[in-house]
């Protein structure tokens, strides 16, 4: 009886050891790039009384703000969220879903804002 307790022990120890892992999101997952609408290039964000100019580099996961690389671009599977580099907090989440031609409305420091998409004209 004594070797079929610790027996069952072993088994259940084994099977509490399988369920532990850490599985990922699959909401964490972002398609390939290929895949998803054109949201890189220069986006104008006014903020604060002030207008802040957004390159979106998607192929190099950062976003270069007013000319200086201080942001990073964390994909997943409905948007982008931006990131300060030296921080983990999200500055700004934007939906693949919301993204238009000329305009993408999201978050910016938990507040509703619109990029608008710079033109070559500009």
């Amino acid at each position: 009886m004594r070797h079929q307790i610790i027996t069952f022990g072993f088994i259940f120890l084994f099977l509490i050891c399988f369920q532990c892992k850490d599985k990922k999101n699959p909401a964490d997952i972002a398609p390939e790039i290929s895949k998803l609408p054109a949201f890189g290039g220069e986006w104008v964000l006014e903020w604060e009384n002030r207008t802040h100019l957004l390159n979106i580099l998607p192929e190099e996961n950062k976003v270069l703000w007013n000319g200086a690389e201080d942001l990073r671009l964390e994909l997943d599977s409905v948007g982008i969220r931006l990131a300060a580099s030296d921080e983990e907090s999200i500055k700004g989440y934007f939906l693949y879903s919301d993204l238009k031609p000329k305009s993408w409305i999201g978050t910016w420091e938990n507040r509703v804002v619109r990029l608008i998409r710079k033109t070559a004209k500009e």
